[in-house]
């Protein structure tokens, strides 16, 4: 994981473009051992590995704006592509959530703190962004989230924004492992401490 808090495709453009050392590059090994290296660039982490997939995102609070993925994620991909040496590698668009109805984000107002209108824009931009480079996968934890809501409501973020440290990233990170392997994660048996039976099974 290329990591910047909150940054958007078009830092990210802009940090390809001069090749900053502008990242703390987090990875986890088979074993479970997570290191940090700070000060790494895009191209240092694409020859890091030979990746299998490689997964890009917007901002959370321009993922409903398709011109903020018009302007940036074609050059970004085209760069990336360039500088990974594994022609092998797939790429992935990642589906974003919306905000809690309650959340006090700055960018919230951009979609009349409207958590429906968010959540549709979200997923007509992300299409549609899809469409536009050519990626071949998309992962909707947007959408998982949005599902979840319908049953157990806000309880899937812990600021409004941010995924909640358990049920949140759960419901997620079970999007993530269907989509990649195939396999269903209904009835898995490993989920965070502290979720009930019942959100267990919502959010797989």
């Amino acid at each position: 994981n290329m990591y910047i808090g909150g940054a958007s495709l078009n830092l990210h453009w802009k940090n390809a473009q001069e090749n900053a050392e502008a990242y703390e590059y987090r990875k986890i090994s088979l074993d479970g051992e997570k290191t940090r290296t700070p000060n790494t660039s895009i191209a240092t982490a694409l020859k890091d590995e030979q990746w299998d997939y490689i997964s890009l995102q917007q901002v959370s609070g321009h993922s409903g704006q398709f011109e903020t993925f018009e302007k940036t994620l074609p050059q970004l991909l085209a760069y990336v592509k360039d500088q990974n040496p594994n022609p092998e590698t797939e790429y992935i668009l990642h589906q974003t959530w919306a905000y809690a109805t309650t959340s006090g984000h700055t960018n919230f107002p951009n979609y009349d703190k409207d958590q429906d209108l968010m959540y549709t824009s979200i997923v007509n931009a992300v299409s549609k962004a899809q469409k536009l480079t050519g990626m071949e996968h998309m992962v909707p934890a947007g959408t998982a989230i949005q599902n979840g809501r319908s049953v157990l409501g806000e309880q899937f973020t812990r600021d409004g924004y941010h995924l909640s440290l358990e049920l949140g990233r759960y419901t997620a990170a079970c999007t993530w492992f269907e989509y990649l392997t195939g396999k269903t994660v209904v009835g898995l048996k490993f989920a965070p401490q502290g979720l009930s039976h019942q959100e267990i099974r919502v959010a797989q």
